[in-house]
């Protein structure tokens, strides 16, 4: 390994940082010394005695000989924090944020970290809760076209590869026009889905008795959003300067629709979604393949499991490859329970 004697985390949320700390541990535990940094000494103390790593509430002197440091504040704070913080960032040393806004953060690192710094800004776009990175996308936002002939730059991108990661490089700048759309406008959309159902009173367990397996799919989705931190929805929603526009283009859409609707212009409803057919025309094709697989391999996954409780099960990770070979003791939530009592996603495995 690249020689990185310290990395200290500034892990000023009850959040990513804790998987991003044992990450860092359960991968190079002998080849580090991780410190994770906080201004609240009682309540951090203690989980970072729980992560087995130091704890330390001053940043500014953890940092001052960090070969590594890595941002992980709110959105909302993270350029507040830079700026009070990366002037103080080692000679030489690398330098992360892993917001899911990086305009502003990449500005804010490139200013106020000293000359030499590495600065580079990432996103993992996954949920602190995923059991390994296989499959999962990190966005790189080098800043500079030489960083990427940085030696650790480099091994940091081979490592994410090695784990079978998917390493997407982009600048900050196309990073937000594109989560924008990507994240901005899914989660927008569910939480008002869900908040229409919540109004209206709908019965959703009662309506599985008349649904297909599509909308299964999708209430899945809107329970995997609104199941998971509101106040970070809230930061992505309203910290990237891209969302206004995709906002303002949403909006006319949905009034578009209801002005169909109440005027019953059946042709202008009709010609709508016919251009959007067209629009979507060149990736149709995949993508009904991609629902059609989803739903056949879910109900037979499913069918096999509730088959094989209290007997012996293969399964093989969807992404790394890797084979489990125990007794299932229940099948319960989409979860797999082995009696040797580890727990696995059914998404992230294959009953063979």
């Amino acid at each position: 390994m690249i020689n990185m004697q310290k990395i200290t985390i500034i892990g000023w949320t009850d959040g990513f940082w804790k998987w991003l700390a044992g990450f860092i541990l359960e991968n190079f535990r002998n080849n580090i010394d991780l410190v994770i940094t906080w201004r609240n000494e009682e309540k951090w103390e203690k989980i970072a005695k729980q992560l087995n790593c130091k704890f330390s509430i001053n940043t500014r002197e953890e940092i001052l000989d960090s070969d590594i440091t890595v941002f992980a504040v709110p959105i909302a704070y993270t350029t507040k924090i830079i700026k009070m913080y990366a002037p103080y960032l080692k000679l030489w040393s690398m330098v992360l944020d892993v917001t899911s806004i990086k305009k502003e953060p990449s500005e804010a690192l490139k200013k106020y970290s000293p000359s030499g710094v590495l600065v580079l800004p990432t996103h993992p776009m996954f949920w602190p809760f995923v059991s390994n990175i296989a499959g999962q996308i990190f966005v790189l936002c080098p800043l500079k076209a030489d960083a990427k002939k940085d030696k650790r730059y480099i091994f940091l991108k081979n490592f994410l590869t090695e784990k079978w990661a998917k390493v997407v490089e982009e600048s900050p700048e196309q990073h937000d026009k594109m989560m924008a759309v990507v994240q901005w406008l899914t989660h927008f959309n569910m939480f008002v889905l869900a908040d229409t159902m919540k109004k209206m009173k709908f019965d959703i367990k009662k309506s599985f008795n008349f649904v297909s397996p599509i909308y299964k799919i999708m209430i899945s989705s809107v329970w995997r959003y609104v199941g998971q931190n509101p106040k970070l929805y809230a930061d992505i929603q309203m910290n990237n300067s891209e969302v206004l526009n995709v906002h303002k283009e949403f909006m006319k859409s949905t009034q578009e629709f209801n002005n169909f609707v109440l005027e019953k212009d059946e042709q202008s409803f009709v010609e709508n979604i016919t251009e959007s057919k067209k629009y979507f025309a060149d990736e149709a094709e995949k993508w009904q393949i991609y629902t059609d697989k989803i739903i056949f391999m879910l109900s037979q996954q499913i069918k096999k499991a509730e088959e094989l409780v209290w007997k012996e099960i293969i399964l093989e990770n969807i992404y790394s490859r890797e084979l489990k070979k125990w007794i299932l003791e229940k099948f319960k939530n989409r979860e797999i329970f082995l009696k040797n009592e580890e727990k696995l996603k059914l998404d992230e495995w294959n009953i063979l």
